[in-house]
């Protein structure tokens, strides 16, 4: 019994405070590769041969795969540099025009900046950055991701086609 309580709450305690690390870097690491991360330790801890070290390693693990719930807030824009002005097509409010440098706290469906030409889509849980460069780099993981869901810098022609004509506009800004 008393070995059961340990295991319980090496487990719990492992869970919680591996959570709340990988939380704490939610503003500059993408949900994808928290998740990666916690899961991949996690396994690695679990073939320990130590049973403390092994429900530690669940732990992390289950932690690792809380952050996939993230995924579903959509994307986030973690860097902006940019020396042109950035505006975002927030999810419900349309629009937003950034200050310069700014780094808003609500993730964003896109993002395009003066002089782009075009707009770049984030799939949800994918995290940008537009270096002093103006040039945009995927975070983590969430750039295969990014890839695989076709979503990433489009033109005038792609805009066009939404049924969502905040694209549209978003566009505009970008010329």
């Amino acid at each position: 019994m008393e070995n059961k309580i340990q295991q319980i709450t090496t487990l719990s305690t492992s869970a919680i405070l591996s959570h709340s690390l990988l939380k704490a870097s939610h503003l500059k690491t993408d949900p994808y590769t928290r998740a990666a991360i916690g899961i991949t330790v996690g396994a690695g801890l679990f073939l320990s041969s130590n049973p403390i070290v092994r429900y530690a390693g669940i732990g992390i693990a289950i932690a690792g795969a809380l952050q996939i719930t993230d995924v579903f807030k959509g994307g986030r824009l973690a860097i902006n540099e940019a020396k042109s002005q950035v505006y975002v097509l927030h999810e419900t409010k349309g629009i937003i025009e950034l200050k310069n440098r700014e780094v808003p706290e609500y993730n964003i469906d896109g993002f395009t900046c003066k002089g782009l030409n075009g707009v770049f889509k984030l799939s949800d849980g994918v995290y940008a950055e537009i270096n002093f460069k103006n040039e945009i780099n995927v975070l983590g993981i969430g750039a295969f991701v990014n890839t695989m869901r076709r979503a990433g810098f489009k033109l005038k022609k792609w805009t066009d086609l939404q049924a969502d004509k905040r694209w549209v506009q978003l566009y505009n800004l970008s010329v």
